[in-house]
């Protein structure tokens, strides 16, 4: 009968641990996450708004069923005000005119929204991918704040105890289709 042969086992023996592989990958990565990390960036551009418009946004905030002012944008269609109370969708449409978009007409509907809902100052912009920077940057200044100055909206001031007037439409503007591309 053959006797098995024993193995020999050295459990103290050192072996160098290659790592070659791993940096070429690393070495590989690197500068594909920082060219990524140039296409998402994430501005906000600070205002100064009054505390009562502070305060009014934080409340908005808090609120568990808020009323939701949303504004799409389309290059061919115009402009789509979506009002969402209670669970219930309210929507007003401006259309181009002469193939531009009616800014003065969008206004004008944004103050009369403003004026059945002067608590809300926060506005979601979905504006279509086809639509101009210096577009969204127009739109963006004419639903911030009233242009007629004898224009005025009611928000309750907590420390005084009463209504204050403010010239502030919708101050924060929220882009809902951000991450969309």
């Amino acid at each position: 009968m053959r006797r098995a042969k024993k193995l020999k086992i050295n459990h103290h023996s050192e072996f160098e641990l290659d790592l070659a592989p791993l940096l070429a990958v690393m070495v590989k990565l690197v500068p594909v996450l920082l060219v990524s990390s140039a296409f998402v960036q994430m501005m906000v551009i600070e205002t100064e708004l009054p505390q009562v418009v502070n305060e009014a946004i934080q409340r908005q905030d808090k609120d568990n069923l808020p009323t939701n002012i949303a504004l799409d944008v389309d290059a061919k269609d115009g402009f789509r005000i979506v009002v969402t109370e209670k669970g219930q969708e309210k929507v007003e449409e401006v259309p181009l005119k002469d193939g531009a978009f009616d800014l003065p007409a969008l206004h004008q509907k944004l103050v009369e929204v403003k004026k059945l809902h002067p608590e809300i100052f926060k506005l979601e912009l979905n504006p279509d991918a086809k639509v101009p920077y210096k577009e969204i940057v127009k739109i963006m200044d004419e639903v911030r704040q009233a242009h007629d100055s004898s224009v005025k909206f009611p928000v309750f001031d907590t420390k005084q105890g009463k209504n204050v007037d403010t010239p502030y439409m919708f101050p924060e503007i929220i882009f809902s289709n951000m991450m969309e591309g």
